[in-house]
C-alpha cells in the first residue's frame, strides 16, 4: 500500500506574516520547498475569502500588497488543491448528502488568477479585459462577498449572545453534532454514524465550547472576537485525517487540547524544524 504525503494548509495569519516579512524569506523558502517535496500543499477556501475581504476593505493604494498575499498563497508554478466551503468539504469526506448550489464559486484558483491579473482594485469592481481574451471583460464582486460575510458574522454574534444569556457551560458533543447536521440540512443519520462524525469534528467542537465558556464572562467582547468564528471553521478541515493545519495562533492548540486532532495543528516554527530535518509530518 502506497502512503500518500499529508495535505498541508496555512492559516490566513501565516500568509499575512510572510507578506509583512515577520517570517524571513529564507525560512519561507525552506518551508515552501519542503512542502512541495513532502506534502500535498492545499488552500482553504476560507483563507481565500479572508484575503478577499481584506482586499475589499483596503484602500486602493494597497492593492499591490494584497496581490502579494495571493502570490504567497499560490506560489508560481503550483496548482494546489483548494478545500471547498465547509459544509460541502465535510459532506464529501464523511459521506453525507448535501446539495451544493450551482451559483457557488468553484473555480477558486481562477479567481485568484484574475485578482493577480487586475491592474487595480477599481478594475476588479468595474471590469477589466480577461487575460488572453481582450474582447471579454470580467468583474470580481468583492462588495457582494463583503455583504455575505457580514451577514454570517451577525448570525454568529446572535448565536453566541443567546448562549451567553442562557449562561451554559457548553453542550454535549452528541447534541452539538445533531444540531450541526440539522443546520446542514442532513436528517435521518443513525447514531452510529453520528458518533463517527462527532469524532471527525472533535477539534471544531472543543474550540467552539472554549469560546462559549469565554463568552460567559461579561467582559468578553463578542464583536471584537469575531475571528473566532472563522478560526473554528478552519478546524473542520481536520475531518480529513491526512490534513495538517499550520498556524501561529496559540488559541488553536490551547482550545483543542482535548481533541486527538490537536496533534495535526502545528506552528510555523515546528514546520520549519520538520523542513530542516526533512522529517515526515505524519507518521
Amino acid at each position: 500500500m502506497i502512503a500518500l504525503p499529508p495535505k498541508v494548509f496555512f492559516d490566513t495569519q501565516i500568509i499575512l506574516a510572510a507578506e509583512r516579512e515577520d517570517i524571513s524569506w529564507q525560512d519561507w523558502e525552506t518551508v515552501t520547498g519542503y512542502l512541495r517535496q513532502a506534502s500535498r500543499y492545499c488552500i482553504s477556501s476560507l483563507t481565500i475569502c479572508e484575503l478577499q475581504i481584506a482586499l475589499a476593505n483596503g484602500a486602493d493604494q494597497y492593492f499591490e500588497q494584497h496581490q502579494r498575499r495571493f502570490r504567497l498563497l499560490v506560489p508560481i508554478g503550483t496548482r494546489p488543491e483548494v478545500f471547498d466551503f465547509i459544509p460541502y468539504f465535510v459532506a464529501r469526506e464523511l459521506g453525507l448528502t448535501i446539495q451544493r448550489p450551482d451559483h457557488l464559486e468553484d473555480d477558486f484558483l481562477g479567481v485568484i488568477d484574475l485578482i493577480l491579473a487586475a491592474p487595480s482594485k477599481a478594475a476588479l469592481l468595474n471590469g477589466f479585459p480577461v487575460p488572453g481574451k481582450p474582447q471579454q471583460t470580467v468583474k470580481i464582486r468583492l462588495d457582494r462577498l463583503t455583504q455575505e460575510i457580514q451577514q454570517l458574522k451577525q448570525s454568529y454574534n446572535a448565536a453566541i449572545s443567546r448562549r451567553r444569556e442562557l449562561n451554559i457551560d457548553g453542550i454535549s458533543l452528541e447534541v452539538w453534532t445533531t444540531n450541526l447536521l440539522a443546520f446542514y440540512g442532513v436528517n435521518g443519520v443513525p447514531d452510529s454514524a453520528k458518533a463517527v462524525i462527532a469524532e471527525a469534528l472533535s477539534a471544531t467542537y472543543e474550540f467552539e465550547m472554549a469560546v462559549i465558556r469565554l463568552a460567559r464572562n461579561k467582559n468578553f467582547n463578542i464583536r471584537k472576537n469575531m475571528s473566532d468564528h472563522t478560526d473554528g471553521q478552519q478546524l473542520c478541515y481536520l475531518c480529513d485525517p491526512e490534513t495538517v493545519f499550520i498556524t501561529n495562533d496559540s488559541d488553536f492548540k490551547n482550545r483543542t487540547a482535548k481533541s486527538p486532532q490537536a496533534s495535526r495543528i502545528k506552528t510555523f516554527a515546528e514546520l520549519l524544524v520538520y523542513a530542516e530535518n526533512a522529517s515526515p509530518l505524519l507518521i
